[in-house]
This record gives C-alpha cells, structure tokens and sequence, in this order.
C-alpha cells in the first residue's frame, strides 16, 4: 500500500492538510470550552460570549473542511485503487500459459473485486482514519499542556497502553483475514463455475444444484467472516478497555488538581474533551491498525504473480522456413506424453497429427502455440526456439483454436478487432479469408450486432470462422487447430478445413480424429503419434 500512497504524495499531502486544519480547529474549540466555563463561573458575560463566538467559528471551519476532504479523499483513494488494479491486470499480462493456470479464472476476479474493496476499506480508509486520530491525539497533548503537565504525563502514558492492547489480539486478526479472503475466492469460483452450467442442469432437471452450490459455498465465507469478526471484536474490545480506563483516570486527576487549585474548574471540561479525543482515538487507532495491517495478506497473496512474470527473452525474427522438432519430449509428472520427437514443418505446407486420445496431439500445439514452456529437446518456429522467445512476438505469428474458441459479449466488429484499430477493408478481408463476408453480407448491419453472451447467437462453424478472422486480420501465417471442427457438422468442417488447406499463404497444423480421404490428398503430410517417434 505504501507504494501507492508514496505515487500519489501530492494528493495526498493535500489530503494530509485538509485532516490538519480539521483537527486543529476542533481540539482549539475544546480549549476554548475551559475559557467559556470559567467564563460563566465568574459571570464575565462579555468574554463568554466572544469565546462561544470563538468556538463557533472553529467549529464552521471543522464541518467546511470535512464537506471538502471526504469526496476529495474518495477521489484519492479510487485514482490508488485503479493503478492498483492496472498493475494486477499488467502482472497478469506477463504471465505465461502454465502460471496462469495454476489459479482459478475466480480467484483473479475476487482478486480485482472482493480484494480490491477490502483493500479500499480496510486499508486505505483505515489509513486515513488512523492518520486523522494521530493529529487529533498529538493537538489534544499539546493542548492538555495549556492545564498541568501531570495531565499531559498521565495521557501520554496512558495513550501508550491502550495502543499497545489491541496488539494482543493482531496475529489472530492477520490469519482470519487471511482465510476469509481465500474463501471469498472460492466462493466466487464456485458460482461463477455452477451459474455458467446453468443450460446443462437446465436440460437434467437439476437446477436445484444452483441452489445448493450457493448455499453450501455463502456458509463456508459466513464461517470465515464470523471468524474475522470474533478477532476484530477482540482487538476492538482490548482497545476500548484502555480507552474508558484512560478517560476515567483523567477526570479523576483534572478534578484532583482542581480540588487543590492546580487547574481552573472549567479545565475538567476540557480536559475531559481532549483525552476523549486522544483516548478514543488510540483506543478506536489500535483496531484499525489491526485490521490495516491484516491487509498485508492480500499484498502478499498479489506479489505472487509478480514473482512469476516472464523473463525477458529474444524477440521473433524469421531465421528459417520451417518448423523443427528435434527429440521433442515433455511429461506431465511422471507420464510421458511427447517422447523424442523429431520431425520437421515446411512453411507455407499443410499437415495433419493424427493419433489416438493421450498420444500428445493437443500437447504438441500447446508447446508450438508457446503456451507449454518446459519441454525438453528443441521446438523451433521459423528458427526461434519456442522456450527462448518472447511469448508475445511469437503470437503475432501464429493462430491456436481449439475446439470452443472464447467469445467476448459485444458485436461481432468488436469480437474481431478486440479493441484494436482496423479499416472497413481489412475487416473484409479478413472476414473473406475466414469464409464469413458473403454471409454478413446477407444481412446489413449484422457486424454490429450483439452476438450474446459467450456468443450464443453464433452457431459452431460461425464462431470458428469469426476465430480465424481474428487471426487473419492480424496477418498471422501460422495456423494450429487443434479439433477445432470436430464439433460441427460434416458440411461446416469440410469447408472450414478446405478453406485453410487451399489458401497458399499459410501454414496449417491440425489435429483430426477424423482424416477424410479428400483431406487427406491436399494435405503435404500426415504426422501419426500413434506410431513411434520419427527420429
């Protein structure tokens, strides 16, 4: 958190000044109330009245300060909360495929949701509380100065223990916070996991499983939240119990001093204002130091995709006109998937892998596509070897669809561009070569209409299609399908698959667990796993 605060140091040092000139003039207001009770107790109505005066004053520029400083500290605090979020979105973007997915798709959105506002309110409005209690208890032991030092003696030592009590309890705060923020991840796993098989439940009559995964997933983060909230009362009772013990002990002493004439009486009063502020303050302060600290977790729990962002690594330059396995091997454990591969990929030529289920078709484009790193032996695309090169150069050269490409809610312009820029011609030219314009042509106005969620509108062949215009119009030359046309009907793959095999320019990849004789003749090879490794 510090990071953030230190990024954005001039709003906060105005904000830091706002909290300021707000203390000050209240701890000056209850000063003044000594003065105005003395006042009255000597029946001076003339000084009475320019104190109240006073004080009045104080407390309009207290409230004018306060309506300023609490949307401003808003503004702060969401500018720190979005570089935040910025910066998990930046370490997601350099991870590689196998980091990635050690997590669930739902912790990294607990993470930018539940975590974040946890952060925000456990965090930064705890820190901005904790800052205005801190001047508000050194203005109110400078002001009890003005009535006797054994007032200001007492209240300083008195601040220290109240502080110091909550502390008991901290360590058990940090691990329920902990917990409950790994729950709260799981929880948001689980529904979004359950909600998305909403048309497979739908179609057994067992939507009632909807009800019992929410339940049975909002009663695990209950038990974490309960838990949380038995060590913040702990920490918050600890610091309470200094607090009434301080307060008492100052009014006692204020009016010990009175009774020999130490101090005024009015001076009870304000000296019973200003340990209120102090001891309230270092009271209510140990609690969310507490809690702010439990945020530290959170931080932690973040720093760990930052630890795992690539290494800088060459960039793609074409060096050859092939792609080339030598003794290829990779295993998942203890299971050899790819033994000692070696085979070569001409640019530009069209080929097939076939191989019965576990042979390591898939396995091979996943190492090809740069999404599988830790192989052995030598996997080289144009002469870049795969685990050398900087991921993100290496895409720009090649497209990877599997079987159910994602679609993004939004148009079909917006599925293709993904928020890049492209002109109307190159958008047509990539929707020719994917075999889709004739039929946008059909119907005026269908590229930007809204294709649903996860694009449902799309039939099968149409959200391959769309798949591949997305790496046409990107001028990728590399195409890796893996049975990306194994769930359409016989028609749409045939001419999903002709598509690619009679376009010159490229070089296609594909995995098939079923190779029609036609296929089979315009294709330059056919790699079968099945048999032994080709050495």
């Amino acid at each position: 958190m510090k990071k953030y605060l230190l990024q954005y140091w001039q709003k906060n040092l105005v904000l830091f000044c706002l909290i300021v000139g707000g203390a000050t003039a209240q701890i000056l207001a209850g000063v003044l109330n000594a003065r105005a009770f003395n006042a009255i107790i000597s029946f001076n109505l003339q000084e009475f009245l320019i104190t109240m005066g006073i004080i009045t004053l104080l407390w309009i520029t207290f409230l004018l300060l306060l309506a300023i400083r609490m949307p401003y500290e808003t503004a702060v605090t969401q500018c720190m909360i979005t570089e935040m979020r910025k910066d998990i979105a930046q370490d997601l973007q350099g991870l590689d495929y196998v980091d990635y997915h050690e997590y669930k798709t739902g912790s990294f959105s607990s993470w930018l949701t539940t975590d974040i506002n946890t952060i925000e309110t456990s965090g930064f409005r705890n820190f901005y509380q904790i800052v205005t209690m801190i001047v508000q208890t050194i203005g109110s032991i400078i002001g009890l100065i003005y009535f006797h030092w054994s007032i200001l003696l007492f209240s300083v030592v008195a601040a220290f223990i109240t502080l110091w009590l909550p502390s008991l309890g901290q360590k058990k705060l940090h691990a329920a916070m902990g917990e409950m923020t790994r729950e709260q991840e799981n929880f948001l796993s689980t529904i979004s996991n359950t909600l998305k098989g909403f048309d497979t439940l739908f179609s057994y009559n067992l939507l009632s499983k909807i009800v019992s995964a929410v339940t049975g997933a909002s009663k695990k983060v209950a038990d974490k939240k309960y838990n949380q909230s038995k060590a913040t009362a702990l920490t918050a009772i600890l610091g309470a119990s200094g607090n009434v013990i301080s307060q008492v002990g100052v009014l006692l002493l204020t009016g010990y001093l009175a009774f020999l004439g130490a101090t005024t009486i009015g001076a009870i009063t304000a000296a019973e204002a200003l340990s209120n502020n102090i001891f309230n303050s270092v009271g209510n302060m140990a609690g969310l130091l507490a809690e702010l600290r439990s945020t530290q977790s959170i931080f932690d729990k973040f720093s760990q995709i930052s630890k795992k962002k690539d290494d800088e690594k060459a960039q793609f330059i074409k060096q050859a006109n092939d792609i080339q396995l030598n003794q290829l091997s990779y295993h998942y454990g203890d299971n050899v998937v790819v033994d000692q591969l070696s085979y070569q990929f001409e640019q530009h030529k069209k080929y097939a892998i076939v191989g019965p289920s576990g042979s390591g078709k898939s396995t091979l484009l996943k190492i090809l596509s740069g999404r599988l790193l830790d192989y052995s032996g030598s996997a080289k695309v144009l002469g870049n070897e795969i685990k050398s090169t900087d991921g993100s150069s290496l895409r720009d050269h090649v497209i990877y669809l599997d079987q159910d490409p994602h679609m993004f809610e939004g148009t079909l312009r917006e599925n293709i561009t993904l928020g890049e820029e492209f002109t109307a011609h190159e958008i047509n030219q990539a929707l020719e070569k994917a075999g889709l314009l004739s039929y946008i042509e059909l119907y005026p106005g269908l590229l930007d209409k809204d294709i649903g969620e996860d694009g449902r509108l799309l039939s099968g062949g149409q959200r391959q299609r769309l798949a591949l215009a997305r790496g046409f119009i990107r001028n990728k030359k590399i195409v890796l399908l893996d049975e990306g046309t194994s769930n359409l009907d016989n028609q749409t793959a045939k001419q999903i698959e002709q598509g690619l095999v009679n376009n010159d320019e490229l070089t296609v990849i594909m995995i098939t667990h079923h190779l029609s004789e036609e296929l089979r003749e315009k294709l330059d090879d056919v790699l079968d796993l099945g048999q032994l490794p080709i050495n």
